[in-house]
């Protein structure tokens, strides 16, 4: 089975699913396939980037590994963790003093619940949420 992303002339796009290339290509061939919106038969396939494989032209690109989700949200956090204070569980309350200029604005991270992000966001402050990477991964 293959997938791909159909465009009609009025701009509507959708996803179509088929055995394989030939049983698109007959398919299209003969008008068979029809927008879901405007049952328009004049459709074209959009090709994406993640369909197209580049290979590295350099040698030294082919060595370096591409870091995973995980390592990604690690080292973000390993980050985070050498360059921000932990306030722990007073983030909000430090979050809004330095948002009403009561404290000096300093990187900040700390421990709150999703009620207290959602309330914070509210206010107009702004926070970013990390997940907690050991939960994600196990």
């Amino acid at each position: 089975m293959i997938s791909f992303d159909l465009e009609c002339t009025a701009g509507h796009r959708f996803e179509g699913i088929f055995k394989d290339y030939s049983s698109f290509d007959e398919q299209l061939r003969n008008g068979l396939i029809t927008c879901p919106i405007c049952d328009s038969t004049s459709i074209k396939r959009l090709y994406t980037g993640c369909s197209i494989q580049a290979k590295p032209s350099q040698p030294e690109l082919k060595s370096k590994a591409v870091p995973n989700i995980f390592e990604v949200l690690r080292a973000f956090e390993t980050y985070v963790k050498e360059n921000f204070e932990n306030v722990g569980k007073d983030f909000s309350e430090v979050s809004r003093a330095m948002y009403y200029g009561l404290e000096e604005e300093k990187n900040i991270y700390g421990e709150s619940t999703h009620e207290e992000v959602s309330e914070l966001r509210e206010e107009g402050i702004n926070v970013f949420a990390l997940p907690d990477i050991d939960k994600l991964e196990n």
